[in-house]
């Protein structure tokens, strides 16, 4: 994906600033990619996070002269969180009250048969069922590798509350994947 794709229509920024021109594609290039990867991660569909993240990128196109410097990274982080909560109200929304979703299916696809790739449907769903809030954190801690103080500031918490977010957040995955894989059994005297 290019700033150019995404901007390939009216609504792009005009080239007469290029000062700007060359500020959005910073943003751009250094935040592409993680936004894509949070997107996808907070349970967004492949195709929908091309969608959520191309209108992040948009957004910040019209806004930019409204982001401060600095900030630039805490503007497309929050802008994909509010569009990732309004697409989800808006899918509840739309789900009839009494129509119980079908669990994932546990047959594997022909092309999804390695390890790797159930290890990961296995995280998407233990994600899943972290509230929004506690996935987050953890999902831009454990598997972005942002620091608790890059963290509160993205959101605008204090530390403290960051950290125990993260924490709250370990503990539910934590219970989440023994209840899904089954308690490890204890070892005593050395004898499984």
């Amino acid at each position: 994906m290019s700033l150019g794709a995404i901007f390939a229509g009216p609504r792009g920024r005009s080239r007469a600033d290029p000062e700007a021109t060359e500020r959005l594609q910073r943003i751009f290039d250094e935040n592409y990619r993680l936004i894509w990867r949070v997107v996808r991660r907070l349970g967004v569909a492949a195709d929908m996070a091309d969608d959520i993240t191309q209108q992040v990128f948009l957004i910040a196109a019209e806004r930019l002269d409204d982001i401060l410097a600095g900030r630039e990274r805490a503007f497309v982080f929050g802008t994909a969180l509010r569009l990732v909560q309004t697409m989800r109200r808006r899918q509840a929304r739309e789900l009839p009250f009494n129509v119980e979703l079908p669990p994932p299916s546990s047959v594997p696809r022909p092309d999804d048969l390695t390890d790797q790739k159930r290890a990961r449907e296995l995280l998407d769903q233990v994600l899943e069922r972290l509230p929004l809030d506690l996935k987050t954190v953890f999902v831009l801690f454990e598997l972005e590798g942002m620091t608790i103080p890059e963290i509160a500031e993205l959101h605008g918490i204090p530390l403290g509350t960051a950290a125990s977010r993260l924490r709250r957040a370990r503990e539910k995955f934590r219970e989440t994947v023994e209840s899904k894989l089954g308690r490890p059994r204890q070892v005593v005297g050395g004898a499984a």
